[in-house]
């Protein structure tokens, strides 16, 4: 019997628009208008941060982890993309912001990080296989403690990242994302003979949106008055991270299709391809030191960014793909 649990019944792609919006919109206002938002402690951030990754966590099936290995087709498409294809167009776009270690930072961590959460209600509403991205969510989980700070210090080793002070990397790792994803776990391994559990982890995913909205409007609102007059740098970043979601789309099916993967799998990959996962890598953002408060934000404008695109994607992919329905494989 497996321990996944069932679908969950998420909220609307529009409905996750708008919370996620609205949430980072007034966080960000907050931070603009009351500048004592900036004493509120790092450790209350990281306890709201790790409470929104563990909610996100929960229609992920973590304890089900040999689902992957089932449609190797599909996990070596999303492989394929988001740890070839994607770090390599990433590594040129943050070329651009060379000269700013912490815009640079930012979006190094916010774009080399597959997203596992917000992009199922997209790709459901797309018709996507929802199903066959949820089973590779967990590798992808676990490639990411390898591949994102690896990547990092790859396309970062001329600027002397490595010269940071990472002394608070440690806990924020361990508290804000291992610690929820190992609980999660747990839970899901409970309730593969406790029914109600069960149910109540499927319930309680439908709070994805919300929790990630309230943890990023935290963020905006604590980090802004903190970043004084960088904040106005973040000018820099927007139109990098907009390059990111455009080039991905078209990049994302050629892959898929590559692989002759059948139209509701050719949507999932390249939904996958376009989806970051920015709340997982926030407490790593926290974890910089002094003077590095850009870098989380950075991170929460991309999540808006991203959301955004991942709805104009559940506009334009469906469309694309069923165009090229003479070169994909039929369902």
């Amino acid at each position: 019997m497996s321990g996944a649990p069932a679908p969950p019944r998420s909220l609307s792609a529009a409905a996750t628009i708008v919370i996620m919006l609205a949430g980072i919109g007034a966080g960000s206002l907050v931070g603009a208008l009351v500048p004592a938002a900036a004493g509120v402690p790092d450790g209350v951030l990281l306890a709201v941060i790790a409470v929104a990754i563990g909610i996100t966590l929960l229609d992920v099936p973590l304890a089900s982890f040999g689902r992957a290995v089932l449609d190797r087709r599909f996990l070596a498409a999303v492989l394929l993309l988001n740890l070839v294809v994607s770090p390599l167009l990433v590594y040129v776009i943050s070329r651009v912001v060379v000269t700013d270690p912490d815009l640079q930072a930012g979006l190094l961590l916010m774009l080399l990080a597959p997203g596992v959460g917000l992009v199922a209600a997209f790709v459901r509403r797309a018709g996507g296989a929802v199903e066959s991205l949820l089973s590779i969510a967990p590798v992808l989980l676990v490639l990411q403690l390898v591949t994102v700070p690896g990547f990092m210090l790859l396309f970062t080793v001329a600027e002397n990242f490595l010269s940071l002070d990472g002394s608070r990397l440690p806990l924020a790792v361990l508290a804000g994302i291992i610690a929820p994803a190992a609980v999660v776990t747990a839970l899901q391994l409970v309730g593969v003979r406790r029914p109600r559990l069960a149910a109540g982890l499927r319930r309680g995913a439908a709070f994805t949106a919300p929790a990630t909205a309230l943890a990023a409007g935290l963020v905006a609102a604590v980090l802004i008055p903190r970043a004084g007059e960088r904040l106005a740098l973040l000018e820099a970043v927007a139109p990098l991270l907009g390059v990111y979601v455009i080039v991905l789309a078209p990049v994302g099916i050629l892959v898929a299709t590559a692989f002759g993967l059948p139209l509701s799998q050719v949507r999932s990959v390249t939904f996958s391809g376009g989806a970051r996962n920015g709340l997982l890598v926030l407490p790593i953002a926290l974890a910089f030191p002094e003077g590095f408060a850009v870098v989380a934000l950075v991170v929460v404008l991309g999540m808006a960014i991203e959301i955004i695109a991942l709805g104009i994607y559940g506009l334009v992919v469906p469309s694309v793909t069923a165009q090229s329905r003479s070169v994909l494989t039929p369902e």
